[in-house]
């Protein structure tokens, strides 16, 4: 619990009062920052940074309490993600374009699970799957994101291939849904890892079974976001894309085949998935800032 004079400085206006208030600035510190501010037009965070009084990553937490936005720049298994961890690089921008453009089209009637999908399994799902999840928690609602791929263990952000419990747990009844998610990542932000992996993952994914688990799911939670096995590898993808509200089609600049998106399209299509857009991840190897994220039009 948030003594008073916590909640006091992480609601202050100023940013100043918030560092000094938890013993990391002291008053000259603060006169310090504002001479450098006044003769270099900085801001408070850059010159204290400049003047090695504060690094980047205590600036920006503080700016993330002050305005309400959560980030984690701090969590190892949250750094691949920009949305996280850097908050004002173009790549966290290009999440948020692409979270704002699943709202319009989804409308936030009522709670929503949509499906990531991926034909060959290189487009990298699980940065998209994640970072949408993480975008969405920091505007308040709840989410879920599942890990739907019962055909390889991972260990990718914040799954984790070795855990005991997930969905292959709830899928076979083995134990309840709140009993496997493991909640303490990131704000708003619930995770249903694999679990252990079964003999029949089509199966378990058949409707109704499946579809029970979105169900309740959907029932305590604002947005559901499932990651999926490749499409064109196993037919799961197509499975829970028919149960889920709406597919996100993702493909990759160098790595995805245009025959393959329009083979992965066409199937979900055809088995009465909806489709609400292809995302364009023309992600590199370089640094983080230079990824990109576009959702186009799907006709």
């Amino acid at each position: 619990m948030n003594t008073p004079s916590q909640t006091n400085a992480a609601t202050s206006t100023r940013i100043g009062d918030y560092f000094v208030q938890r013993g990391r600035l002291t008053p000259s510190d603060i006169d310090a920052i504002a001479q450098l501010q006044e003769s270099s037009g900085l801001r408070f965070g850059d010159a204290a940074v400049q003047l090695g009084l504060l690094d980047a990553t205590e600036v920006q937490q503080a700016l993330s309490e002050q305005y309400h936005y959560p980030t984690a720049p701090a969590n190892i298994k949250l750094q691949p993600f920009a949305i996280a961890s850097q908050a004002n690089s173009s790549e966290a921008e290009a999440i948020r374009r692409l979270r704002t453009n699943i709202q319009l089209q989804q409308k936030l009637v009522n709670a929503y699970a949509i499906a990531v999908v991926g034909a060959r399994g290189n487009e990298k799902t699980t940065y998209v799957a994640t970072s949408l999840a993480i975008a969405f928690a920091q505007t308040g609602l709840s989410v879920l994101l599942i890990n739907a791929n019962l055909r390889q263990p991972s260990n990718k952000g914040l799954y984790n291939g070795r855990r005991a419990k997930g969905l292959s747990t709830v899928l076979s009844k083995r134990d309840s849904l709140n009993n496997c998610l493991n909640k303490d990542e990131f704000p708003n932000l619930s995770v249903l890892d694999a679990g252990p992996l079964p003999p029949n993952p089509a199966e378990l994914l058949t409707a109704p079974t499946f579809q029970a688990v979105l169900n309740d799911a959907q029932a305590h939670f604002d947005v559901v976001l499932i990651d999926t096995p490749a499409s064109a590898l196993y037919p799961d993808a197509v499975l829970i894309g028919q149960q889920a509200n709406a597919c996100l089609l993702v493909a990759r600049q160098h790595s995805s085949l245009l025959n393959d998106v329009r083979e992965t399209r066409n199937s979900l299509e055809a088995n009465g998935a909806r489709l609400l857009g292809i995302v364009y991840n023309a992600q590199t190897e370089k640094a983080l800032s230079e990824r990109r994220l576009r959702l186009t039009a799907t006709r």
